[in-house]
């Protein structure tokens, strides 16, 4: 591994040679390097390793004062002093995402015009260096991290998404054969693996942390903060299984990990966005779509449009989906059907607002607090990674209004899902025990009339309302609610009651 304070971050010869195929693929090749220079990005925007960009200045020999400079972003693994070196060693971070730029992107992201979606990559070396194109340097940029993901942003990012998954079932419809299986070295779980060690404690202090984070939420009384925390507890039991690929549904190559600053957007000139790029694949995982989805929207978006809008994007991304197969001569009826599309999010929703739940208090750390803790004092992430990061998110709500804007949403998100979930629970088990459901008005009917009477009710209630009551139960009004319900209907089908 290399060390910046005492090493190059790039040899002279690995500089010559990144320069000399970005000039070939641009179609510079009589234009020569004049001088180079790597400089450190000293901006926190990424969490698991040290950035910099290489700076050239080439010339044409025809013209030797017509000068053009290029730019490369490039990534070390985090310094050996941080608490995330380790981690990164253990589970092959670093080494996963040198794998899927050199060998799994060439052979899946075949159609150049495609690449555009995913940085180019010039160097790759395994737990020691990736050199990419700087899409900076040719307009992309990053957005605010606090600042929420309004529809438009969300609707570039669903269609880029879905030609980005539209490639794992190409490449496994033309090949018969699973890309988990091909490209076994650079599929596994590398956020939280089920391997114990520091992988398990750090999972151990996120929940710990979002538990102290209940006690914050101002809806709530005692008894309910009391409730909600032991059903968050129960919910992480088997949250890392919950990562592993589907048996159910089918799986993609997901992203894994798509908050603001792993999203790079293209604007015209009204600030409209065109295109967006995805960046830092250290956490792919071989998961359903609804995964990449569902989890873009917890750490990006605010309920407000993830109730609102919730519906029609995911029919954007299935549209988007369906014409990258047809380009590819499949036909997304076979392929992946809207039914089992629709299923899939119903069946992660939950877990995915969860795991929205217990990342986003690390990703939406203020400026000032990311910089102490990942890079001026790594000393002190010791004890926020791995024991108990209670003091610094608890902190943060307090001191950072938008923060505790974001937290207090998704936790409330959570809590109302938790709430319906154990309210259709009890009255399922109510059914097995009567065959009855006995409303609070005191009438009597079959379980079906009662969910389908409920269903439609909140159907019939505009989007956007805040709650209804129906039969008794304490419902949101809008389609995640509506999912739930399709999901208890299902279920209670199924069981025959």
């Amino acid at each position: 591994m290399r060390n910046p304070s005492t090493e190059q971050i790039l040899k002279d010869e690995e500089c010559f040679e990144i320069i000399r195929k970005k000039l070939t693929k641009d179609s510079m090749e009589d234009f020569s390097l004049i001088t180079y220079e790597v400089i450190p990005i000293d901006e926190v925007n990424g969490f698991m390793g040290q950035y910099f960009t290489l700076k050239a200045t080439v010339a044409s020999p025809r013209s030797p004062l017509e000068t053009k400079n290029i730019n490369f972003f490039t990534k070390v693994p985090p310094p050996m002093s941080s608490p995330q070196y380790d981690f990164i060693q253990q589970y092959g971070t670093f080494k996963k995402e040198v794998a899927l730029y050199t060998t799994v992107f060439p052979e899946v992201l075949v159609d150049g015009l495609d690449k555009r979606y995913v940085p180019e990559c010039f160097l790759g070396l395994e737990d020691d260096v990736i050199v990419l194109e700087d899409m900076a340097h040719s307009g992309y940029e990053m957005t605010d991290k606090f600042e929420p993901f309004d529809f438009e942003h969300c609707k570039i990012l669903m269609k880029t998404l879905a030609r980005f998954h539209a490639k794992s079932l190409i490449f496994e419809e033309l090949y018969q054969k699973s890309l988990h299986d091909e490209f076994s070295h650079c599929m596994q779980e590398t956020l939280w693996p089920l391997k114990g060690g520091r992988a398990k404690a750090m999972f151990d202090a996120a929940v710990k942390g979002i538990v102290s984070l209940i006690d914050l939420m101002p809806r709530l009384n005692e008894a309910q903060k009391k409730a909600f925390s032991a059903k968050v507890t129960e919910l992480c039991v088997d949250h890392a299984n919950k990562l592993l690929p589907s048996m159910k549904h089918k799986n993609v190559l997901c992203h894994g990990d798509l908050w603001a600053n792993n999203i790079l957007f293209k604007y015209d000139n009204d600030g409209k966005p065109l295109e967006c790029c995805l960046i830092d694949f250290q956490l792919a995982r071989y998961n359903p779509p609804a995964h990449d989805i569902l989890c873009f929207l917890q750490f990006t978006t605010t309920r407000e449009l993830r109730e609102k809008h919730g519906d029609e994007l995911f029919r954007i991304y299935h549209d988007s989906m369906a014409r990258a197969l047809a380009e590819a001569g499949l036909d997304i009826t076979t392929v992946f059907p809207w039914s089992d599309f629709a299923a899939s999010i119903e069946d992660l929703r939950v877990m995915c607002i969860t795991h929205g739940v217990l990342n986003i208090p690390i990703m939406l750390l203020e400026p000032g607090a990311a910089s102490k803790y990942f890079s001026h004092e790594p000393e002190l992430l010791e004890n926020i990674l791995y024991v108990d990061r209670t003091p610094l998110i608890c902190k943060q709500v307090e001191d950072v209004p938008r923060y505790k804007d974001r937290m207090m949403d998704a936790l409330l998100e959570l809590h109302d899902h938790v709430a319906v979930l154990n309210e259709f629970s009890n009255k399922l088990q109510a059914t097995r025990e009567s065959r009855k459901l006995v409303l609070h008005d005191g009438r009597k009917e079959r379980p079906e009339a009662y969910f389908y009477r409920i269903l439609h009710r909140i159907r019939s209630v505009g989007e956007g309302a805040t709650q209804q009551q129906s039969g008794g139960v304490v419902l949101p009004s809008s389609s995640s609610a509506r999912l739930v319900l399709q999901t208890r209907i299902e279920l209670h089908q199924h069981e025959n009651l």
